[in-house]
C-alpha cells in the first residue's frame, strides 16, 4: 500500500513541476547582438555592422572576429555595395572588359552591376594600353566615398562651393585631389564623410585603405540616403521590386531577377480564423488562415502581404480519450488569395500540437485545440513562386 501511494506521490508530483517554455516569438524579428567577440555594443559601428550583418552584406571571420580595422578590396567593397542596394540579382548583358579581371571571378557580376548603375566610372586605359580594375587592391577612403554618392542623385555643386565646405573643416584639406574635391563636399553635406571618432585629429584621409568598420558606416549610410534620393538607374531597378519590412523567410530564394519561390517544405505560421478542438472538429469542415504579417524574402522583397487568405479544410480529426488515445486535428490548405488577385491552388499540411504536458507523456488521451488569433504552423507541399515587381502570385502554367 505504501509503495502504491509513493507511485501515486512521484506521479502527481512530476504532473505539477514547472515547465519552461520558450520566450522566443513565432514572428517577433529582432536585430540580433552582433555576434563578433571584437565588436562590443559601445564600437562606435556597432549599429551599423549588425544592420549590414541582418541583410546578408557584410559578415565575420570563421573564428568569430570581425575585424574591423583591416582594410577592404575593391572588388569586395563594389560587392558589398551592391549588396546592400539589393542590386546582386540584376543581370548585366553588355559587359565590360578588363585585363586583370576576368568573368568566373566571383565578384564578376556585382562589380559589373556597380558599373552598370553609375557607382564606378568607366575604366581608363593606363600607358601600357591595359584596363585595369586591380580588384585585389585595397580599396582607398576617397574611391570608396566617391562609389557611395555616385549611388545618389545629388544636387551640382561648383568646385568653389567644395571648397567652402570642406576648407575649415579638415586638417589635410589641402591634400585632396581634384577628382574627389566634389563628391568628399556632398559626402560632407549628406553627412557621409565618415571619420572613427576615436581619431584626435579632422583627417578625411582620402588616400588611405577603407578599415571594414568605416565600410559598414558609409554602406549603412548611403543605403539610407538611396532609399531617398537613389541616382536614375538604382531608382528604376528599385521601383520594380516592392520592398517592404516584415517577417523575413529565410528560405525564399530568387528564381531570377524577378521571380521569388517560397519553396515546398516551408513552415509559414499563420492566425487562424475560428476555434477548432479534436473533439468537435469534423472533417472536411473548411477553415480561413491569414498571413500575420508581411511575409518577405532576406532582401525586403514583398512576398506575401499582411493579410492574405489561405483555405483549407479538416483533413483528420479524433477524439482524444482520457487512458486510450491522444487527439489528432490535422488541416489540409486547399488555396490561396493575395489582395485583388484570383484564388490559387496552394497545397499545405499543419498538425495541431498543444503543450507537451507531462498529463499526455503519463496518462495520453489529450484533447487538441487551437482557437482564433493562435497559430498554424503550415508547412507547403510545393513552391509557391511570386512576381516581386507586381506582388503577383504564379500560377505553375504561368511559368
Amino acid at each position: 500500500m505504501k509503495l502504491k501511494l509513493l507511485f501515486i506521490s512521484i506521479i502527481f508530483a512530476i504532473m505539477f513541476i514547472p515547465k519552461a517554455y520558450s520566450a522566443e516569438p513565432i514572428l517577433d524579428v529582432i536585430l540580433p547582438s552582433s555576434g563578433y567577440t571584437d565588436i562590443p555594443d559601445n564600437h562606435w559601428a556597432y549599429t551599423e555592422i549588425k544592420e549590414l550583418q541582418l541583410i546578408g552584406v557584410m559578415a565575420g571571420y570563421p573564428d568569430g572576429k570581425f575585424r574591423p580595422e583591416n582594410s577592404i578590396t575593391r572588388e569586395e567593397f563594389a560587392t558589398a555595395a551592391i549588396k546592400a542596394l539589393n542590386l546582386d540579382d540584376e543581370v548585366v548583358i553588355d559587359t565590360l572588359k578588363f585585363d586583370d579581371f576576368f568573368e568566373g571571378d566571383w565578384a564578376w557580376d556585382n562589380v559589373q552591376n556597380a558599373y552598370y548603375f553609375g557607382l564606378l566610372t568607366p575604366p581608363r586605359i593606363n600607358g601600357n594600353g591595359e584596363y585595369l580594375f586591380r580588384p585585389h587592391d585595397s580599396i582607398i577612403r576617397g574611391h570608396a566615398i566617391t562609389i557611395a554618392v555616385n549611388a545618389l542623385k545629388t544636387t551640382a555643386i561648383s568646385e568653389k562651393k567644395a571648397k567652402a565646405v570642406l576648407e575649415y573643416a579638415y586638417e589635410d584639406f589641402y591634400k585632396i585631389p581634384k577628382w574627389f574635391l566634389i563628391p568628399a563636399a556632398k559626402a560632407q553635406l549628406l553627412d557621409m564623410l565618415v571619420i572613427d571618432p576615436n581619431k584626435y585629429t579632422k583627417l578625411i584621409d582620402y588616400d588611405k585603405p577603407i578599415t571594414r568598420a568605416e565600410t559598414a558606416v558609409l554602406l549603412y549610410n548611403m543605403l539610407e540616403e538611396a532609399k531617398i534620393i537613389p541616382n536614375d538607374k538604382i531608382k528604376k531597378a528599385m521601383e520594380r521590386k516592392k520592398v517592404a519590412e516584415g517577417h523575413i523567410l529565410t528560405d525564399a530564394y530568387m528564381e531570377d531577377d524577378v521571380i521569388a519561390v517560397i519553396p515546398k517544405g516551408t513552415i509559414l505560421p499563420l492566425l487562424i480564423t475560428g476555434k477548432y478542438t479534436s473533439q468537435k472538429a469534423v472533417e472536411g469542415e473548411k477553415y480561413t488562415a491569414l498571413v500575420p504579417k508581411n511575409f518577405v524574402h532576406g532582401k525586403k522583397y514583398l512576398l506575401l502581404a499582411s493579410g492574405t487568405k489561405l483555405y483549407g479544410h479538416v483533413k483528420k480529426a479524433k477524439k482524444g480519450h482520457f487512458l486510450i488515445r491522444n487527439g489528432v486535428l490535422i488541416f489540409e490548405n486547399d488555396t490561396i488569395e493575395a489582395f485583388h488577385q484570383p484564388t490559387l491552388h496552394l497545397e499545405g499540411i499543419a498538425q495541431v500540437k498543444n503543450s507537451n504536458s507531462r498529463f499526455r507523456k503519463i496518462f495520453k488521451g489529450e484533447k487538441l485545440k487551437i482557437d482564433r488569433g493562435e497559430f498554424l504552423e503550415m508547412e507547403l507541399l510545393q513552391d509557391l513562386r511570386i512576381d516581386v515587381t507586381t506582388g503577383k502570385l504564379i500560377k505553375s502554367q504561368d511559368l
